[in-house]
């Protein structure tokens, strides 16, 4: 499992392009969206995690997967601070995302 780096990064949504479903028979689904890299640098594997609180409802944490990213239409292998680019998050809960929600790695020791 490639989601163990002990790094941190935070990334602020500016545009959710698309969410899909993810394979059949399981509840991950598939965004692509459009970020800034607020805090540290974002690599493929890393876990972010969003809490969302929404009106009166109690707060859930929602576990995404960055899969991939891409900076000026190529695929890097990361995102460093103060660049924005287009990244694939896997995740349950992806379809709760909206713009300007701020995605924050989650630590695996």
């Amino acid at each position: 499992m490639l989601n163990n780096l002990d790094e941190t990064a935070s990334l602020s949504i500016e545009v959710i392009e698309s969410v899909q479903p993810g394979h059949a028979g399981a509840d991950d689904d598939i965004v692509v969206c459009l970020v800034r890299c607020i805090k540290g640098t974002a690599r493929p594997g890393m876990l972010f995690r969003h809490i969302d609180v929404t009106g009166n409802a109690e707060a859930v944490a929602v576990e995404l997967e960055l899969s991939s990213v891409e900076w000026y239409g190529r695929k890097v292998d990361q995102l460093d601070t103060v660049h924005s680019g287009r990244v694939t998050l896997t995740g349950a809960g992806a379809r709760t995302l909206s713009r300007r929600d701020t995605l924050t790695a989650v630590s695996h020791g």
